[in-house]
């Protein structure tokens, strides 16, 4: 019944999705089914199609490189069984660009170099050419600009007798990016203006203003801020609306500068208020894209995981049904030997029958264990995305605020101070003199949340001299004493529990300041047996930790950050009696 279900389903999905085509665009769930339907059928032609279109979904959306490879090879290997030469040299050049993404260079260098060789007779002139110009990619990835030009070069005469426009306009554009290397702005804008002449005549807006950009972009390193400002601005006005262009991210990033340069400062602004804006929503369509494919991933090796049971199910039946006919043989000739054979043959049923429900029973425990592993590992993985994008999102805010805002509210200090040294009678007035604490304490206050944000020294000092900085911060009479004692600290330390631990006592501290009203507080830290260990005490005003769960008051979050590591927290604390926590963490 069960097969006569597959075979029934199989055809559907024939009818539904029609024949197999390379170049249409399939889902990764499809993808998955359509390889099932053709290792049914011993189908070598389409498996090696969907396994490179596999590949492909691998390596662009979930950055598998391994995975990505391997399915190249199995394309290979029923390429191989086809003996089509051209699926096997389509297939390596996959396999190139896969090492050129993973950074391995030379490996890719050495497929593309040998599949130039393979395609140099006249029947595969376009992938010669295109292979000219993914040498161009890797050369120019791997630092070698002038190797990136010659390939460029060679791809670009061919093409000229191909006539692909497109192509043409790419080749145009990695010339650009070529030359800026090397330092040839003026070839790089003659590329420019051909590009340009180029994508006008076949009437493509986004080409058209991608290369009046790269005018204006080229004008602008050069100094000629005027011309630079000119053509990125009528590039803008030119390229069509698009809701995450990181064109037009580029544009308004050269603009603020552009305008910065020509002393027009307002502009300047409005153009790197809406850089900021579109690089954030870009950020997040990525973040959320990325999690859009995982889940799809994880759902399509779930159900792989479940057709994999069903034909663990299936053989496991039909080994049953061998077992039952060979009992029933048994019987039968027993009952033709003695009548006491009978009671032998009915023991040995009953003892298969048996044997079958421990098998069912120990198989059902396996089901189970293995769906509660995959949810385990749902809710890590959920709490290691959570952590690590908050502390992504940290960092990029802290750089914002230190790069953007903080050199911003600098040079206006800059003036500031320019005007008093100026205008004396302007410094001596009340206003000026008010205006430039605030102006002050607006810059200190940037900094501060910065390094709140994202906590240089931890980076570059280590996790004691950033615990050290962070209780810095709290000296005066209006903060509470504060003892940090450490000793037998580990010498090395993974850098997200590092992170994770830095924020931790960073948490428990704001706790204590913001709640507790504490005069005296101590911070621990030690190793005990391969545990990092952390003592935090305050003589605070305390609580009640059964009415604190449902209030929280942050403890939340220093759980969350316990649990992200392993770890093991204990809480002790009474109204009027302060509050203890100790926290162990395996570091190894």
């Amino acid at each position: 019944m069960k097969k006569i279900l597959t075979i029934c389903c199989l055809l559907i999905y024939c009818i539904v999705f029609g024949e197999f085509d390379r170049h249409k665009k399939y889902t990764y769930q499809e993808l998955n089914n359509i390889l099932e339907l053709a290792r049914s059928n011993n189908d070598n032609e389409t498996l090696a199609e969907v396994y490179i279109l596999l590949g492909d979904y691998e390596g662009d959306y979930f950055a598998e490189y391994d995975k990505s490879l391997k399915y190249y090879n199995y394309a290979i290997t029923h390429f191989k069984a086809l003996k089509d030469n051209d699926g096997i040299l389509r297939a390596n050049h996959a396999i190139a660009n896969r090492y050129r993404d993973a950074g391995l260079y030379r490996d890719a260098l050495q497929i593309l170099l040998n599949l130039e060789e393979a395609y140099s007779d006249d029947k595969h002139i376009k992938e010669l050419t295109q292979v000219w110009y993914d040498l161009n990619l890797t050369y120019f990835k791997s630092g070698e600009f002038h190797l990136a030009l010659n390939y460029l070069n060679k791809a670009g005469n061919t093409n000229y007798i191909q006539k692909d426009t497109l192509l043409g306009l790419k080749i145009l554009f990695s010339k650009i990016d070529a030359y800026e290397s090397v330092y040839e702005s003026d070839s790089a804008l003659v590329m420019a203006f051909k590009a340009f002449d180029l994508s006008t005549i076949i009437r493509n807006q986004e080409y058209v203003a991608q290369s009046l950009f790269y005018i204006g972009y080229i004008n602008k390193k050069k100094g000629d801020y005027y011309k630079a400002e000119k053509y990125i601005s009528k590039s803008l006005l030119i390229l069509p609306f698009q809701s995450f262009s990181e064109l037009r991210k580029k544009m308004y990033k050269e603009l603020a500068e552009v305008y910065f340069n020509n002393k027009h400062p307002q502009e300047a602004y409005n153009y790197l208020y809406k850089y900021i804006q579109l690089n954030d929503s870009i950020v997040n369509k990525n973040r959320i894209e990325s999690f859009n494919n995982l889940a799809l991933k994880y759902g399509t090796k779930e159900k792989q995981t479940s057709i994999e049971l069903l034909k663990i199910e299936k053989e496991y039946e039909v080994n049953k049904n061998i077992m039952q006919r060979r009992s029933l043989y048994i019987l039968a000739f027993g009952l033709f030997i003695v009548l006491l054979s009978v009671y032998f043959i009915v023991k040995f049923y009953n003892q298969q029958i048996s044997t079958a429900k421990i098998i069912n029973e120990q198989k059902e425990e396996i089901n189970h264990q293995k769906i509660r592993e995959l949810e385990d590992n749902m809710k890590i993985n959920s709490m290691r995305s959570m952590i690590e994008g908050q502390e992504i999102e940290r960092e990029r805010i802290a750089k914002d605020l230190h790069d953007s805002l903080g050199g911003l509210l600098s040079a206006i200090k800059l003036q500031f101070d320019y005007l008093g040294s100026v205008n004396q009678q302007l410094s001596n007035q009340r206003v000026y003199t008010q205006a430039h604490t605030l102006l002050d304490t607006a810059v200190s206050e940037v900094r501060t949340i910065s390094r709140n944000l994202q906590p240089s020294s931890l980076q570059n000092l280590g996790l004691v001299p950033a615990i050290k900085d962070l209780i810095n911060r709290f000296k005066g009479e209006n903060y509470p004493d504060i003892d940090f004692q450490y000793y037998a600290m580990p010498e090395k330390m993974d850098k997200m529990m590092a992170l994770t631990v830095y924020r931790i006592i960073q948490e428990l501290l704001n706790n204590s300041l913001k709640h507790a009203h504490a005069n005296e507080i101590l911070i621990q830290l030690n190793s005990e047996d391969n545990e990092l260990v952390i003592q935090y005490e305050d003589d605070g005003v305390g609580f009640d930790q059964v009415s604190m769960q449902k209030k929280g008051m942050g403890m939340d979050n220093i759980k969350t950050r316990v649990n992200f590591i392993h770890g093991t927290m204990q809480t002790e604390s009474e109204p009027g009696k302060g509050m203890s926590v100790i926290i162990r963490i395996k570091y190894q």
